[in-house]
């Protein structure tokens, strides 16, 4: 995707100028319009489940997925999702690849301590991006401040509710732009926020996010605290205000050298808060640090389920600004692939560089699965040289910012293609033992994590699957036990999912089976999930199991005096209780009745071919509450 062009002639020769500015929504949208890869819908669709529906779809189509526009949905602005919607379109928004993109100035920068520090015009040449760190700060209003509501409401945003056991309507792109109290130090974050009435809304962050670090100094201090939402604007202010920056290092740094352009920043209008002059829309208001709390959600999350409802502070919208043609971003998390899974993909690449360099030289590539919600596992290919090298790189990752939610991390050696299925379970089988590549952890969990044995911390696990050098106990052969009357599916030599609606009784008899005289040469690994997923497919599969264990609880060893013994998993969510709240949450699925009225209205949504729904795949997990 190429931006503005500018054609101009210079000593008779025709040069080309690509002009790589900070841009609106509007200015995408038109943009994506002139290279097809926009889709806009001009037929009413409602904001509430149809217009999700259809957005889960697209996302699902892979790199046939278009961005969406849909013109007529009640207010006077267009709605966009799915913005990120293919691999390509993401490096070219962010600006990632070719000449002068993030990753090429990036290793030159990361190339300056093997080649010294002479001072050269190479030298600073090189260094020149860094000039675009920090953000310009510009004198009056902006153009997203041009335009303003006589009365500010929310109701006049097309606000999607976006699944059925949602608790309202919520904001999903909000940048929220906060500032400390006594340093002054501006943070932006992005926590959903849920629509309670057209001038008050829910401010959902955790704990361990600035916004909130903000709040409790705001709280200390007493009073009101200045709050500005930011929506739209160039894609690369939304990804920079997602990313997990390490403390010091602001978003519009980030953006700033992304883009390898200064951010412009206008002041808000009622706040002393600097904000990206760029943005479609700007909403000012504050917090009250002496109002009570109160309850916001369900929200169907990026882990694919609801994540509870939960106290949290409430936002009043003092004014609302925007600009001319302002265009009002939206995006679906759930189950997975969404949306999300571009911007989670695009994180482990813009961040691998720098763990490669400063903290693990021996990784030669990092998976974050999106069946794995991006926290529970991580894949990492190693060149090996010493024993007990790939614990050393488990515990490195475990220590390196928000890699320490990890539940799960594989480490294999330079021969296995992590990024092919069939190469993963061939190492799994070859080079695991469960008894000696085992290795445990414990520490951290994302606050949504269900399964925890506690409250945001849990157990970790470590695979060890890199080739063994010759002071390293060998993997014997893999063998599978005849496990009668069982329901099992298996994966390559070593993995095997056992369906069972009784864990506790399942483990016993796989432990007898596994421990008995005939058969004390097993080995591998054996997973007992729930049976209702029996006919899921199989990322379904692997995304259900990794979001229902905790290592710390659920993994067993059975060890054997002629067998590199046998790991077995519960990852049945049956007989546990999840936290908070004890019952698990349901899954995000779309309601039947949605399903089939965006059946019946595809062909006037004039989107192309028709995309079945991809709540289809989850009907075995369909509820009738958030709560299973």
């Amino acid at each position: 995707m190429r931006f503005f062009v500018n054609n101009y002639t210079s000593n008779s020769h025709k040069r080309i100028r690509v002009i790589m500015a900070f841009f609106s929504l509007s200015d995408i949208t038109g943009n994506l319009r002139k290279s097809n890869q926009l889709i806009e819908i001009n037929r009413y669709v409602d904001t509430e489940l149809e217009l999700s529906e259809i957005a889960d779809r697209m996302a699902s189509a892979g790199n046939d997925s278009k961005t969406l526009v849909f013109n007529n949905n009640g207010t006077e602005f267009p709605l966009l999702t799915n913005l990120y919607s293919t691999r390509k379109q993401t490096d070219d928004l962010l600006r990632l690849l070719g000449k002068k993109g993030y990753f090429e100035r990036l290793n030159s920068l990361l190339l300056i301590p093997d080649k010294g520090v002479s001072l050269s015009m190479s030298l600073l040449k090189t260094m020149a991006p860094l000039r675009n760190l920090a953000p310009k700060r510009c004198r009056g209003k902006g153009k997203c401040q041009k335009m303003a509501m006589e009365v500010p409401d929310l109701n006049l945003l097309p606000i999607m509710k976006c699944w059925p056991y949602d608790g309202g309507r919520f904001i999903t792109l909000p940048l929220v732009h906060t500032v400390h109290p006594e340093t002054g130090q501006q943070n932006t974050g992005m926590y959903r926020m849920q629509i309670f009435d057209g001038k008050t809304t829910g401010m959902h962050w955790h704990r361990h996010k600035g916004g909130a670090a903000h709040f409790e100094a705001w709280k200390k201090k007493g009073g009101k605290m200045p709050v500005t939402v930011t929506l739209g604007g160039d894609p690369v202010l939304t990804y920079a205000a997602t990313a997990p920056l390490p403390e010091g290092i602001s978003e519009n740094m980030l953006a700033g050298f992304m883009k390898n352009e200064k951010v412009k920043l206008v002041r808000s209008v009622q706040n002393k808060i600097w904000i990206p002059e760029c943005s479609d829309f700007v909403i000012e208001g504050y917090i009250d640090t002496a109002e009570p709390l109160r309850i916001e959600g369900p929200f169907g999350d990026h882990t694919g389920f609801y994540s509870l409802p939960d106290e949290y502070p409430v936002f009043h919208v003092t004014k609302i600004s925007y600009r001319k043609n302002a265009v009002y971003p939206s995006t679906l998390v759930g189950v997975p692939p969404k949306e999300d899974k571009q911007l989670g993909d695009t994180t482990s690449r813009i961040f691998f560089p720098l763990i490669q360099k400063t903290l693990v030289p021996e990784i030669i590539d990092l998976v974050l699965p999106a069946e794995g919600g991006f926290h529970n596992l991580a894949l990492v290919k190693i060149k090996k040289s010493y024993p007990g090298q790939a614990v050393k790189v488990m515990h490195a990752l475990w220590g390196a910012g928000q890699m320490m939610f990890t539940k799960v991390i594989a480490v294999f050696s330079e021969e296995t293609d992590i990024r092919n299925s069939k190469s993963v379970l061939n190492a799994l089988a070859r080079n695991f033992s469960a008894v000696n590549d085992l290795h445990m952890s414990a520490g951290p969990y994302d606050v949504l994590d269900h399964a925890a044995q506690s409250f945001s911390h849990g157990g970790k696990a470590g695979f060890d699957c890199t080739a063994k050098l010759p002071e390293e106990k060998k993997v014997g052969t893999q063998s599978v036990n005849n496990l009668n009357n069982t329901s099992m599916r298996t994966f390559g030599n070593s993995l095997h999912v056992i369906f069972s609606n009784h864990a506790v009784a399942e483990s016993g008899n796989l432990f007898l089976s596994l421990t008995s005289d005939d058969t004390n040469k097993a080995s591998g690994i054996y997973v007992i999930a729930d049976s209702q997923m029996e006919k899921a497919p199989d990322d379904i599969l692997l995304w259900h199991i990794l979001s229902a264990i905790d290592p710390g609880r659920d993994f067993s060893l059975v060890r054997s005096t002629s067998s590199d013994g046998a790991l077995v998993i519960n990852a049945c969510t049956t007989g546990k209780r999840a936290v908070p709240g004890n019952r698990w949450p349901a899954a995000t699925v779309m309601s039947e009745e949605v399903q089939r009225l965006v059946d019946e209205r595809w062909h006037e949504y004039e989107i192309g071919p028709f995309i079945e729904s991809p709540s289809k795949r989850l009907k075995m997990l369909d509820s009738d509450s958030f709560l299973k």
